[in-house]
């Protein structure tokens, strides 16, 4: 998987449902023992992820993604409302997982560049 895609699958995931982020965080913790998806904190390196567990994870947060907007096109303003607490309230992990993909995405730039 490139780097940009490494990139947008960590952009996706920070859309996902806080349910919807658990079940992904458990996808990466089968092929990651030491792995812990139920942390307050969780540090996710993609760049140190099996090409097996990235394509899982793709598939699952794009299922996700789709499924996501087609029930939003139904969903009443309660639900809205609903899913826009629940978001806040998990809104720091979502930032938290965002910045050290962006960070990991930085690290392995500078690596590829020639003039480092």
């Amino acid at each position: 998987m490139s780097t940009e895609e490494k990139k947008k699958l960590g952009t996706a995931l920070t859309r996902l449902s806080p349910e919807d982020l658990s079940k992904a965080l458990e996808i990466v913790a089968e092929h990651n023992p030491g792995f812990q998806p139920t942390a307050q904190e969780v540090d996710l390196d993609i760049d140190a992820q099996s090409e097996l567990t990235l394509w899982r994870l793709k598939v699952f947060v794009q299922d996700k993604l789709k499924n996501a907007g087609k029930s939003s096109e139904s969903a009443d303003c309660n639900n809205i409302n609903n899913n826009e607490n629940i978001t806040k309230g998990n809104s720091k992990r979502k930032r938290d997982i965002s910045d050290a993909l962006t960070k990991n995405a930085i690290k392995r730039t500078r690596k590829l560049s020639p003039n480092s």
